[in-house]
């Protein structure tokens, strides 16, 4: 299955699309339906976020292509400026629609 990946926060509809800074089967992932697919989203600190992203750069270092790069540096600028400290991690099939 393809899964797209955004952040956002929970008093806005803004998402931001990231690489997979996290497995949609992760534990703290739930389970929903949206059109018609079963997407996936958790709730995590900034600081959780920042780990998952460090921990992705980690693991692909120099092979990390400049597109995920770029997905990246928005993802982490996105947290970093934005005015809450929570933030909903989003697994969205690709071919729901939904984003």
């Amino acid at each position: 299955m393809a899964y797209d990946y955004f952040i956002s926060t929970k008093d806005n509809n803004d998402k931001v699309k990231i690489p997979e800074w996290i497995s949609e089967r992760d534990d703290r992932m739930e389970s929903y339906k949206s059109a018609g697919e079963v997407d996936y989203r958790g709730n995590f600190t900034s600081d959780e976020l920042i780990q998952l992203a460090n921990n992705y750069a980690e693991t692909w270092g120099d092979a990390m292509n400049s597109f995920h790069a770029d997905l990246q540096n928005k993802g982490l600028a996105y947290i970093r400026n934005a005015d809450t400290d929570i933030f909903t991690l989003s697994a969205i099939y690709w071919s729901s629609g939904a984003y």
